[in-house]
């Protein structure tokens, strides 16, 4: 095994080359993890070699590994919400994201008997990609009541300084899209740069936050403005689609450029504005200077590599082997060069 190892380092030495003088933070790739196998669960009906469900261990290593091929990341940053979800929005909000119980519709071929199986079996998942990736070269962060996508917008935002995409299919991320930062949506199989915003949502990535704010987000409880959808967006506020706005400069615009009906609706619903506006805008995340330390800590220190001897452990174990025809060969194509210029570039070279 140790040898078959080598020679394959060897082989992807060449590779490497072409990247070796990039920097460990030059390409970024961070994922929204609970999104990412919440999604995988669901929707993987793959099967290990006794029958039981395994979609979304299999899924999630699948699809993060294809991403990694395609992009070719420098350096891959998987966050996942701490403990306890965010205490911040809960204090704001109390009825954030009630009612979510984490499950999601199955397709019928996982063979769930029961509501009760299917949580075991999404539990036991969860845990066991855990620890997959800690024996895979990705940065694992969660910190305890913090949601994962303040981490993720401090991180793109103010942590890296080049290149960085987020991986997630929640529509929150697309606020932060700029020259620098793009957001790939797996559902969608789309990369948001910032004509395909505008394009799509009619407004400028920056602003979309507002878009959101008015529209309202059923996945995590949080009521919009009745009234006021897409079509009366785009229709009667242009102005998004314009300038930079801060939560001012919105308000500003809605009592001089909106017409008396819409004016009137939006005023008299300003509270819910702010408050969906404090819940949802990620461009300077509400998280306290001890945890973005914490953060920087973590991002600083990990010096995450490939154990490709552990990973097949437990690859055995799970009995992957139909889902997984090569271990060998995927391992290889998909980690071993960013486990490689993980490595050369913690060591200096």
């Amino acid at each position: 095994m140790t040898n078959r190892y080598t020679e394959l380092l060897k082989e992807v030495s060449k590779e490497h080359s072409e990247t070796k003088d990039e920097s460990l933070n030059d390409r970024v790739l961070i994922l929204d993890g609970l999104n990412q196998f919440i999604r995988c669960f669901g929707a993987v009906p793959a099967l290990n070699d006794d029958g039981e469900h395994c979609g979304g261990v299999t899924g999630f290593l699948l699809s993060t590994a294809a991403t990694i091929r395609k992009l070719k990341p420098t350096r891959v940053v998987i966050v996942f919400d701490g403990k306890g979800g965010s205490n911040r929005r809960k204090s704001v909000y109390k009825a954030y994201k009630e009612g979510r119980t984490g499950l999601t519709k199955i397709n019928r071929l996982a063979g769930y008997e029961d509501l009760e199986d299917q949580q075991e079996s999404m539990r036991n998942q969860f845990s066991r990609i855990i620890e997959y990736l800690q024996v895979l070269p990705v940065s694992l962060t969660y910190i305890d009541y913090v949601e994962a996508d303040d981490i993720i917008a401090y991180l793109a935002n103010h942590y890296f300084k080049k290149e960085v995409t987020i991986f997630s299919s929640d529509k929150d991320f697309l606020q932060l899209v700029n020259p620098r930062i793009k957001v790939w949506a797996p559902t969608k199989k789309k990369m948001y740069d910032e004509a395909l915003v505008r394009e799509e949502y009619g407004v400028i990535p920056q602003n979309l936050v507002y878009y959101r704010v008015m529209e309202g987000d059923k996945s995590d409880n949080i009521t919009g403005v009745r009234g006021v959808g897409p079509k009366t967006i785009l229709s009667k506020m242009p102005f998004l689609n314009g300038d930079v706005l801060d939560l001012d400069g919105f308000i500003s615009k809605i009592k001089t450029e909106c017409d008396d009906k819409l004016s009137q609706k939006l005023l008299e619903n300003m509270t819910t504005i702010e408050m969906n506006y404090g819940l949802m805008q990620l461009k300077d995340p509400e998280i306290s200077s001890s945890i973005t330390s914490k953060v920087r800590g973590i991002m600083d220190n990990q010096q995450p590599q490939l154990d490709m001897i552990e990973f097949k452990k437990m690859f055995l174990v799970d009995k992957l082997y139909t889902v997984f025809a090569n271990a060998d060969t995927w391992l290889r194509n998909s980690w071993l060069s960013l486990d490689t210029h993980l490595k050369n570039n913690l060591n200096g070279q």
